[in-house]
């Protein structure tokens, strides 16, 4: 029984490590292609679409909002673009009321169609009004009579790609309202070309499939591209923006290096700790340096692929407090595993000794991280919410593996650990 113990420990660890590097290499690798036009986003390319690892492009703008149209829709609106266009999470967007004036801060260079930031924000930036007209883009000129659907026909966008021999069309698929179907079925023919109008200007062409439009060309884009196909999803999934906003000065393009010192300084704290584990704990180290890698690994894939939508300084600098909080738990339970060995104690007596005596603490400790994180998370600052938001994160991951991994692998493990304490007992 205790070989079938040691072998399956072994087995168990081994899969572990392996799965955690599997998923450690497709979490910090940089984007790359995929085939002839998808793109892979590994969670830390994700993560760097926010403002916390790039060098930014600050642009301020007069704004004139329209009647019935709060500042805050507004700012939910070019944030919503930004993501569903050019994926970009945690933009900052701030609304000036004594002056009017509204402040967008976005990543340089991190997205997909290599745009420029002032290219972006010319496309994300305007009211978005589409409308599709009954004339013949043929024969296309904006009328307010020819218009027989417009946003609040669209119930909601795609985009779609089609592959016509060596070419990749990207097509923006609209589905209708009950309204919006009726009117269509009404007013529109299948397979003839209907023009399409953003913001009163004709660009682009509607073909009406019988239960959905399918719009191409957004933009006057010749090479009909999946950017244009995207912002003009975004329009529709969105809403028009009510507001009419000009730029007030230029584009202030600022470099970000502490963000790099930040990484360097985590990535130190991290190695410290493992190698803390394996020089204090020897053999028994194995487990907290194996489930501390996979809770690093772990919060990086969840962040990514939630988009961590706030994950700025303060959450970066509470992703390391939570990390320093899961370490000091571990050394807790762990120390006292190590002294009641070195003591001449059994490593059974002195685990369920240790992890008795450690829970009402850790528990306790926990908790209140949890409940920090929960109160934080909905007070409404650019500090507060990410860092809330990372605590409760924090919280659940270190009690996964405080309480639930370590113990589950040093049960597992018993027969290794036994064999080592009675070779070399650990010294204090």
């Amino acid at each position: 029984m205790t070989m079938t113990k040691k072998i399956l420990a072994i087995v168990l660890l081994s899969v572990i490590c392996v799965i955690t590097l599997f998923l450690g290499v497709f979490s910090f690798i940089p984007d790359f292609a995929v085939g002839e036009y998808n793109i892979y986003h590994s969670p830390v390319g994700l993560i760097q679409k926010s403002n916390l690892l790039t060098d930014t492009v600050t642009a301020t703008y007069l704004v004139e909002l329209d009647e019935d149209v709060e500042s805050f829709d507004a700012q939910s609106i070019i944030n919503a673009r930004l993501r569903k266009a050019y994926g970009y999470y945690g933009v900052k967007v701030d609304y000036n009321k004594d002056d009017g004036l509204v402040k967008v801060v976005i990543p340089k260079t991190n997205n997909e169609a290599n745009s420029s930031a002032k290219n972006i924000l010319s496309k994300i930036l305007v009211n978005g009004k589409v409308e599709i007209l009954s004339t013949n883009y043929t024969s296309a000129s904006y009328s307010e009579d020819s218009v027989v659907l417009s946003n609040e026909h669209f119930k909601r966008a795609s985009v779609r790609s089609y592959i016509n021999g060596e070419t990749t069309l990207y097509v923006c698929r609209v589905r209708l309202t009950k309204d919006g179907a009726k009117i269509a079925a009404d007013e529109l023919v299948t397979s003839t070309p209907y023009t399409c109008a953003v913001d009163g200007e004709v660009n682009t062409w509607v073909y009406y499939t019988g239960s959905e439009l399918q719009i191409t060309y957004a933009f006057n884009d010749v090479d009909q591209s999946k950017e244009s196909a995207k912002v003009l999803a975004s329009y529709i999934n969105t809403d028009t923006l009510g507001a009419t906003l000009t730029l007030d000065g230029k584009l202030v393009e600022k470099e970000n290096n502490t963000a790099w010192v930040y990484l360097l300084v985590l990535g130190i704290v991290v190695l410290a700790s493992l190698v803390f584990f394996a020089v204090r704990y020897k053999v028994l180290g194995i487990v907290p340096m194996v489930w501390q890698a996979c809770a690093v690994v772990l919060f990086t894939i969840f962040a990514g692929l939630v988009h961590i939508e706030i994950f700025n300084l303060a959450a970066a600098i509470g992703a390391l407090l939570a990390y320093c909080f899961m370490t000091f738990f571990t050394v807790y339970v762990f120390d006292k595993i190590r002294s009641a060995m070195a003591e001449g104690k059994t490593f059974t007596w002195a685990k369920h000794t240790a992890f008795k005596d450690t829970m009402i603490v850790s528990l306790i400790a926990h908790g209140a991280l949890l409940v920090l994180g929960i109160i934080l998370w909905v007070i409404p600052s650019i500090v507060t919410t990410p860092l809330g938001c990372v605590f409760v994160y924090g919280a659940v991951l270190s009690f996964l593996v405080t309480f639930c991994m370590n113990r589950l692998f040093a049960v597992v493990g018993e027969p290794s650990y036994e064999k080592q304490g009675k070779k070399s007992p650990a010294k204090k």
